[in-house]
Protein backbone atom coordinates (compact mmCIF):
# COMPACT_ATOMS: atom_id res chain seq x y z
CA UNK A 1 0.00 0.00 0.00
CA UNK A 2 1.26 3.47 -0.93
CA UNK A 3 2.07 5.85 1.92
CA UNK A 4 3.49 8.84 0.03
CA UNK A 5 5.40 9.88 -3.07
CA UNK A 6 7.89 12.59 -4.01
CA UNK A 7 8.71 13.70 -7.56
CA UNK A 8 12.48 14.04 -8.00
CA UNK A 9 13.15 17.26 -9.90
CA UNK A 10 16.10 18.99 -8.21
CA UNK A 11 18.42 18.95 -5.18
CA UNK A 12 15.73 20.33 -2.85
CA UNK A 13 13.78 17.13 -3.38
CA UNK A 14 16.58 15.14 -1.72
CA UNK A 15 15.83 16.84 1.60
CA UNK A 16 12.11 16.31 1.06
CA UNK A 17 12.56 12.61 0.26
CA UNK A 18 14.83 12.16 3.31
CA UNK A 19 12.44 13.91 5.73
CA UNK A 20 9.37 12.01 4.55
CA UNK A 21 11.18 8.66 4.50
CA UNK A 22 12.42 9.05 8.04
CA UNK A 23 8.96 10.21 9.21
CA UNK A 24 7.29 7.19 7.59
CA UNK A 25 9.77 4.87 9.35
CA UNK A 26 9.12 6.65 12.63
CA UNK A 27 5.31 6.36 12.34
CA UNK A 28 5.63 2.65 11.57
CA UNK A 29 7.59 2.20 14.79
CA UNK A 30 11.14 1.45 13.62
CA UNK A 31 14.16 2.23 15.78
CA UNK A 32 16.01 5.51 15.38
CA UNK A 33 19.04 3.84 13.77
CA UNK A 34 16.79 1.94 11.29
CA UNK A 35 14.93 5.13 10.45
CA UNK A 36 18.19 6.92 9.68
CA UNK A 37 19.61 4.04 7.64
CA UNK A 38 16.46 3.73 5.51
CA UNK A 39 16.10 7.48 4.89
CA UNK A 40 19.82 7.84 4.06
CA UNK A 41 19.66 4.97 1.57
CA UNK A 42 16.62 6.56 -0.09
CA UNK A 43 18.33 9.96 -0.39
CA UNK A 44 21.53 8.42 -1.83
CA UNK A 45 19.56 6.64 -4.57
CA UNK A 46 17.52 9.78 -5.23
CA UNK A 47 20.72 11.81 -5.65
CA UNK A 48 21.90 9.52 -8.45
CA UNK A 49 18.46 9.64 -10.10
CA UNK A 50 18.32 13.45 -10.05
CA UNK A 51 21.88 13.81 -11.34
CA UNK A 52 21.75 11.28 -14.16
CA UNK A 53 18.14 10.62 -15.27
CA UNK A 54 14.75 12.21 -15.95
CA UNK A 55 11.23 11.93 -14.51
CA UNK A 56 12.38 10.50 -11.18
CA UNK A 57 9.80 9.46 -8.61
CA UNK A 58 10.12 7.85 -5.18
CA UNK A 59 7.14 6.06 -3.64
CA UNK A 60 7.20 4.85 -0.02
CA UNK A 61 5.10 1.71 0.43
CA UNK A 62 4.29 -1.14 2.77
CA UNK A 63 4.82 -4.57 1.18
CA UNK A 64 3.32 -7.76 2.52
CA UNK A 65 5.47 -10.80 1.74
CA UNK A 66 4.23 -13.99 3.29
CA UNK A 67 3.92 -13.54 7.02
CA UNK A 68 5.96 -10.34 7.29
CA UNK A 69 5.68 -6.66 6.38
CA UNK A 70 8.43 -4.59 4.80
CA UNK A 71 8.95 -0.86 4.46
CA UNK A 72 9.89 -0.18 0.82
CA UNK A 73 11.03 2.74 -1.27
CA UNK A 74 10.37 2.24 -5.00
CA UNK A 75 12.32 4.70 -7.13
CA UNK A 76 11.61 4.94 -10.87
CA UNK A 77 13.18 7.01 -13.62
CA UNK A 78 13.38 7.49 -17.38
CA UNK A 79 16.53 7.09 -19.55
CA UNK A 80 17.91 4.64 -16.99
CA UNK A 81 20.48 3.31 -19.48
CA UNK A 82 22.70 6.23 -18.44
CA UNK A 83 23.26 4.74 -14.99
CA UNK A 84 24.26 1.31 -13.72
CA UNK A 85 23.95 -0.48 -10.41
CA UNK A 86 27.64 0.37 -9.77
CA UNK A 87 26.95 4.07 -9.13
CA UNK A 88 28.45 5.24 -5.82
CA UNK A 89 25.07 6.16 -4.35
CA UNK A 90 23.66 2.75 -5.17
CA UNK A 91 26.68 1.01 -3.64
CA UNK A 92 26.33 2.99 -0.42
CA UNK A 93 22.55 2.34 -0.24
CA UNK A 94 23.22 -1.42 -0.54
CA UNK A 95 25.19 -1.28 2.67
CA UNK A 96 22.34 0.42 4.56
CA UNK A 97 19.35 -1.77 3.63
CA UNK A 98 19.16 -5.58 3.49
CA UNK A 99 17.17 -5.72 0.23
CA UNK A 100 18.26 -3.72 -2.83
CA UNK A 101 16.89 -4.57 -6.29
CA UNK A 102 17.72 -2.76 -9.53
CA UNK A 103 16.08 -3.50 -12.88
CA UNK A 104 16.13 -1.78 -16.27
CA UNK A 105 13.75 -1.92 -19.23
CA UNK A 106 13.90 0.06 -22.48
CA UNK A 107 11.81 2.86 -21.01
CA UNK A 108 12.28 2.75 -17.25
CA UNK A 109 14.71 1.98 -14.46
CA UNK A 110 13.38 0.74 -11.10
CA UNK A 111 15.21 0.57 -7.77
CA UNK A 112 13.63 -1.10 -4.73
CA UNK A 113 14.95 -0.64 -1.19
CA UNK A 114 13.34 -2.73 1.55
CA UNK A 115 13.72 -3.30 5.27
CA UNK A 116 11.76 -5.68 7.50
CA UNK A 117 9.25 -4.30 9.99
CA UNK A 118 9.35 -6.05 13.42
CA UNK A 119 6.13 -7.79 14.50
CA UNK A 120 6.24 -5.64 17.62
CA UNK A 121 5.41 -2.60 15.43
CA UNK A 122 1.88 -4.01 15.09
CA UNK A 123 1.40 -3.17 11.39
CA UNK A 124 -2.14 -3.66 10.14
CA UNK A 125 -4.47 -2.07 7.60
CA UNK A 126 -5.81 0.52 10.06
CA UNK A 127 -2.32 1.67 10.99
CA UNK A 128 -1.22 1.84 7.36
CA UNK A 129 -4.28 3.92 6.43
CA UNK A 130 -3.67 6.31 9.33
CA UNK A 131 -0.05 6.84 8.19
CA UNK A 132 -1.22 7.46 4.63
CA UNK A 133 -3.81 9.99 5.87
CA UNK A 134 -1.11 11.70 7.92
CA UNK A 135 0.90 12.44 4.77
CA UNK A 136 -2.20 13.38 2.75
CA UNK A 137 -3.16 16.00 5.34
CA UNK A 138 0.40 17.10 6.14
CA UNK A 139 0.87 20.84 5.63
CA UNK A 140 3.97 21.98 3.66
CA UNK A 141 6.86 22.78 5.99
CA UNK A 142 8.85 24.97 3.56
CA UNK A 143 7.97 27.48 0.81
CA UNK A 144 9.48 25.10 -1.75
CA UNK A 145 7.27 22.24 -0.61
CA UNK A 146 4.21 24.51 -0.74
CA UNK A 147 4.99 25.54 -4.34
CA UNK A 148 5.66 21.92 -5.30
CA UNK A 149 2.36 20.82 -3.78
CA UNK A 150 0.44 23.50 -5.65
CA UNK A 151 2.18 22.58 -8.91
CA UNK A 152 1.22 18.93 -8.42
CA UNK A 153 -2.40 19.94 -7.78
CA UNK A 154 -2.44 22.04 -10.95
CA UNK A 155 -0.90 19.17 -12.91
CA UNK A 156 -3.62 16.81 -11.69
CA UNK A 157 -6.33 19.31 -12.59
CA UNK A 158 -4.87 19.78 -16.08
CA UNK A 159 -4.51 16.02 -16.52
CA UNK A 160 -8.13 15.45 -15.50
CA UNK A 161 -9.29 18.24 -17.83
CA UNK A 162 -7.32 16.71 -20.70
CA UNK A 163 -8.83 13.29 -20.04
CA UNK A 164 -12.32 14.80 -19.89
CA UNK A 165 -11.70 16.62 -23.18
CA UNK A 166 -10.48 13.45 -24.87
CA UNK A 167 -13.51 11.56 -23.58
CA UNK A 168 -15.84 14.30 -24.83
CA UNK A 169 -14.20 14.26 -28.27
CA UNK A 170 -14.52 10.47 -28.44
CA UNK A 171 -18.20 10.59 -27.47
CA UNK A 172 -18.80 13.35 -30.01
CA UNK A 173 -17.20 11.25 -32.77
CA UNK A 174 -19.31 8.24 -31.78
CA UNK A 175 -22.45 10.37 -31.78
CA UNK A 176 -21.68 11.83 -35.22
CA UNK A 177 -21.02 8.36 -36.59
CA UNK A 178 -24.34 7.14 -35.19
CA UNK A 179 -26.21 10.14 -36.63
CA UNK A 180 -24.65 9.59 -40.03
CA UNK A 181 -25.40 5.85 -40.17
CA UNK A 182 -28.90 6.16 -38.72
CA UNK A 183 -29.82 9.05 -41.03
CA UNK A 184 -28.64 7.18 -44.12
CA UNK A 185 -30.57 4.07 -43.09
CA UNK A 186 -33.77 6.06 -42.49
CA UNK A 187 -33.53 8.14 -45.64
CA UNK A 188 -34.17 5.37 -48.19
CA UNK A 189 -37.37 3.87 -46.74
CA UNK A 190 -38.72 7.36 -46.06
CA UNK A 191 -38.12 8.43 -49.66
CA UNK A 192 -40.01 5.34 -50.86
CA UNK A 193 -42.84 6.06 -48.41
CA UNK A 194 -43.23 9.61 -49.71
CA UNK A 195 -43.12 8.43 -53.33
CA UNK A 196 -45.99 5.98 -52.79
CA UNK A 197 -47.94 8.55 -50.77
CA UNK A 198 -47.65 11.16 -53.52
CA UNK A 199 -48.70 8.58 -56.11
CA UNK A 200 -51.74 7.74 -53.99
CA UNK A 201 -52.61 11.46 -53.70
CA UNK A 202 -52.96 11.57 -57.50
CA UNK A 203 -55.30 8.58 -57.63
CA UNK A 204 -59.11 8.52 -57.47
CA UNK A 205 -59.73 8.39 -53.74
CA UNK A 206 -62.46 9.75 -51.55
CA UNK A 207 -61.89 13.22 -50.04
CA UNK A 208 -61.45 11.63 -46.60
CA UNK A 209 -58.72 9.24 -47.82
CA UNK A 210 -57.01 12.10 -49.68
CA UNK A 211 -57.08 14.15 -46.48
CA UNK A 212 -55.45 11.33 -44.52
CA UNK A 213 -52.82 10.81 -47.23
CA UNK A 214 -52.00 14.53 -47.26
CA UNK A 215 -51.40 14.42 -43.48
CA UNK A 216 -49.15 11.37 -43.90
CA UNK A 217 -47.17 13.17 -46.62
CA UNK A 218 -46.83 16.33 -44.52
CA UNK A 219 -45.48 14.40 -41.54
CA UNK A 220 -43.16 12.35 -43.77
CA UNK A 221 -41.79 15.61 -45.19
CA UNK A 222 -41.10 16.91 -41.66
CA UNK A 223 -39.31 13.68 -40.82
CA UNK A 224 -37.30 13.88 -44.05
CA UNK A 225 -36.26 17.45 -43.16
CA UNK A 226 -35.10 16.33 -39.69
CA UNK A 227 -33.08 13.45 -41.18
CA UNK A 228 -31.43 15.83 -43.65
CA UNK A 229 -30.53 18.17 -40.79
CA UNK A 230 -28.98 15.33 -38.79
CA UNK A 231 -26.91 14.34 -41.82
CA UNK A 232 -25.81 17.94 -42.25
CA UNK A 233 -24.63 18.11 -38.62
CA UNK A 234 -22.63 14.91 -39.00
CA UNK A 235 -20.94 16.17 -42.18
CA UNK A 236 -20.22 19.65 -40.86
CA UNK A 237 -18.68 18.44 -37.61
CA UNK A 238 -16.47 16.03 -39.54
CA UNK A 239 -15.56 18.77 -42.08
CA UNK A 240 -16.99 16.65 -44.90
CA UNK A 241 -19.36 19.29 -46.31
CA UNK A 242 -18.73 20.01 -49.99
CA UNK A 243 -19.76 23.38 -51.39
CA UNK A 244 -20.47 23.93 -55.07
CA UNK A 245 -19.57 27.62 -55.24
CA UNK A 246 -20.77 29.58 -58.27
CA UNK A 247 -20.73 33.33 -59.07
CA UNK A 248 -24.39 34.28 -58.73
CA UNK A 249 -26.36 37.49 -59.32
CA UNK A 250 -28.14 38.04 -56.01
CA UNK A 251 -31.31 39.78 -57.29
CA UNK A 252 -32.18 37.18 -59.96
CA UNK A 253 -31.28 34.33 -57.62
CA UNK A 254 -33.71 35.63 -54.99
CA UNK A 255 -36.43 36.43 -57.55
CA UNK A 256 -36.24 32.81 -58.71
CA UNK A 257 -36.82 31.75 -55.09
CA UNK A 258 -39.77 34.10 -54.55
CA UNK A 259 -42.54 31.61 -55.32
CA UNK A 260 -40.90 28.97 -53.14
CA UNK A 261 -40.63 31.45 -50.25
CA UNK A 262 -44.26 32.53 -50.66
CA UNK A 263 -45.37 28.88 -50.46
CA UNK A 264 -43.37 28.50 -47.25
CA UNK A 265 -45.37 31.18 -45.37
CA UNK A 266 -48.89 31.16 -46.90
CA UNK A 267 -50.50 32.31 -43.64
CA UNK A 268 -48.33 35.44 -43.22
CA UNK A 269 -47.87 38.72 -45.03
CA UNK A 270 -44.45 38.47 -46.68
CA UNK A 271 -42.69 41.60 -47.96
CA UNK A 272 -39.54 41.19 -50.05
CA UNK A 273 -37.30 44.24 -50.53
CA UNK A 274 -34.35 43.60 -52.88
CA UNK A 275 -32.60 46.97 -52.69
CA UNK A 276 -29.32 46.17 -54.45
CA UNK A 277 -27.76 43.65 -56.79
CA UNK A 278 -24.32 42.05 -56.47
CA UNK A 279 -22.39 39.00 -57.62
CA UNK A 280 -21.99 36.46 -54.80
CA UNK A 281 -19.82 33.34 -54.91
CA UNK A 282 -22.18 30.86 -53.23
CA UNK A 283 -23.49 27.33 -53.10
CA UNK A 284 -27.01 28.14 -54.27
CA UNK A 285 -28.72 25.19 -52.62
CA UNK A 286 -27.01 25.82 -49.28
CA UNK A 287 -27.85 29.54 -49.18
CA UNK A 288 -31.42 28.68 -50.18
CA UNK A 289 -31.43 26.32 -47.20
CA UNK A 290 -30.37 29.18 -44.90
CA UNK A 291 -32.98 31.61 -46.23
CA UNK A 292 -35.80 29.06 -46.10
CA UNK A 293 -34.84 28.05 -42.56
CA UNK A 294 -34.76 31.63 -41.21
CA UNK A 295 -38.00 32.68 -42.93
CA UNK A 296 -39.63 29.38 -41.90
CA UNK A 297 -38.66 30.05 -38.28
CA UNK A 298 -40.05 33.59 -38.51
CA UNK A 299 -43.39 32.16 -39.61
CA UNK A 300 -43.34 29.37 -37.01
CA UNK A 301 -42.85 31.74 -34.07
CA UNK A 302 -45.11 34.55 -35.31
CA UNK A 303 -48.93 34.80 -35.08
CA UNK A 304 -50.82 34.00 -38.29
CA UNK A 305 -51.46 37.07 -40.43
CA UNK A 306 -48.49 39.06 -39.08
CA UNK A 307 -45.86 40.59 -41.32
CA UNK A 308 -42.47 39.12 -42.23
CA UNK A 309 -40.03 41.40 -44.04
CA UNK A 310 -37.13 39.98 -46.07
CA UNK A 311 -34.60 42.66 -47.10
CA UNK A 312 -31.26 42.76 -48.89
CA UNK A 313 -28.87 45.70 -49.10
CA UNK A 314 -25.31 46.20 -50.27
CA UNK A 315 -22.89 47.33 -47.54
CA UNK A 316 -19.98 49.69 -48.00
CA UNK A 317 -17.47 47.06 -46.81
CA UNK A 318 -18.08 44.79 -49.81
CA UNK A 319 -20.75 42.60 -48.26
CA UNK A 320 -24.39 41.91 -49.03
CA UNK A 321 -26.59 42.16 -45.92
CA UNK A 322 -29.68 39.94 -45.64
CA UNK A 323 -32.31 40.46 -42.92
CA UNK A 324 -35.55 38.76 -41.91
CA UNK A 325 -37.77 40.71 -39.50
CA UNK A 326 -40.85 39.19 -37.83
CA UNK A 327 -43.49 40.19 -35.29
CA UNK A 328 -43.26 37.02 -33.24
CA UNK A 329 -42.55 36.00 -29.67
CA UNK A 330 -39.00 37.36 -29.61
CA UNK A 331 -36.19 36.18 -27.33
CA UNK A 332 -34.60 37.21 -24.07
CA UNK A 333 -30.97 38.36 -23.84
CA UNK A 334 -30.01 35.00 -22.30
CA UNK A 335 -31.67 33.07 -25.13
CA UNK A 336 -29.90 35.19 -27.76
CA UNK A 337 -26.54 33.97 -26.45
CA UNK A 338 -27.40 30.32 -27.20
CA UNK A 339 -29.64 30.54 -30.26
CA UNK A 340 -26.97 29.26 -32.68
CA UNK A 341 -25.91 26.38 -30.39
CA UNK A 342 -26.50 22.84 -31.60
CA UNK A 343 -29.76 21.29 -30.31
CA UNK A 344 -30.62 24.43 -28.32
CA UNK A 345 -34.32 25.12 -27.89
CA UNK A 346 -35.97 27.66 -25.62
CA UNK A 347 -37.34 25.65 -22.72
CA UNK A 348 -40.60 27.60 -22.43
CA UNK A 349 -41.70 26.81 -26.02
CA UNK A 350 -40.55 23.19 -26.47
CA UNK A 351 -44.08 21.85 -25.94
CA UNK A 352 -45.69 24.43 -28.25
CA UNK A 353 -43.38 24.18 -31.27
CA UNK A 354 -41.76 21.08 -32.77
CA UNK A 355 -38.19 20.83 -34.06
CA UNK A 356 -34.71 19.58 -33.20
CA UNK A 357 -33.02 22.90 -32.54
CA UNK A 358 -30.46 22.39 -35.32
CA UNK A 359 -31.66 24.62 -38.16
CA UNK A 360 -29.93 27.78 -36.96
CA UNK A 361 -26.80 25.85 -36.01
CA UNK A 362 -26.57 24.48 -39.57
CA UNK A 363 -27.34 27.91 -41.02
CA UNK A 364 -24.55 29.52 -39.00
CA UNK A 365 -22.07 26.89 -40.20
CA UNK A 366 -23.07 27.45 -43.85
CA UNK A 367 -22.75 31.25 -43.56
CA UNK A 368 -19.41 31.03 -41.73
CA UNK A 369 -18.09 28.60 -44.36
CA UNK A 370 -19.05 31.17 -47.03
CA UNK A 371 -16.95 33.80 -45.24
CA UNK A 372 -19.98 35.65 -43.85
CA UNK A 373 -21.42 36.46 -40.42
CA UNK A 374 -24.81 35.72 -38.86
CA UNK A 375 -26.49 37.26 -35.83
CA UNK A 376 -29.88 38.17 -34.38
CA UNK A 377 -31.44 41.14 -32.59
CA UNK A 378 -34.59 40.80 -30.55
CA UNK A 379 -36.81 42.26 -27.88
CA UNK A 380 -38.78 39.71 -25.90
CA UNK A 381 -42.43 39.50 -27.02
CA UNK A 382 -41.79 42.00 -29.85
CA UNK A 383 -40.22 39.84 -32.55
CA UNK A 384 -36.76 39.13 -33.96
CA UNK A 385 -34.58 40.32 -36.81
CA UNK A 386 -32.08 37.81 -38.16
CA UNK A 387 -29.12 39.18 -40.13
CA UNK A 388 -26.45 37.50 -42.19
CA UNK A 389 -23.82 38.75 -44.61
CA UNK A 390 -22.12 37.28 -47.66
CA UNK A 391 -18.99 38.75 -49.25
CA UNK A 392 -19.34 40.24 -52.73
CA UNK A 393 -17.50 38.16 -55.34
CA UNK A 394 -14.26 39.69 -56.59
CA UNK A 395 -13.07 38.28 -59.91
Amino acid sequence: MHLLKVALENELDLTLAYKKSIKAAELIGLSMSTQTAFATAVSEVCREIIDKTFDGLVVIEIHNEGDRHLLAAVVTCRQSEKISDLEAGFQYARKLVPIFNYSVTELQGTIELKISIPRAAGVNKIKILSIRNYFVNLEPSTPYEEIKQKNQQLFLINEQSEQALQQAEYLNQQKNEFLSVASHELKTPLTILRAYTQMALKSDCSPLILSHLKKVDDQALKLQTMITQLLDISKMENTETDYNLEPTASRQYLLNMKDLIMQLVPSHELLINLNDDAILNIDRLRIEQVIMNIIGNAAKYSPIGTQIVFTTALQGDGEMLFSVKDQGIGMSAQELLKIFDKFYRVESIIKQYNGLGVGLFISSKIINNHGGKIWVESIFDQGCTFFFTLPVYKD
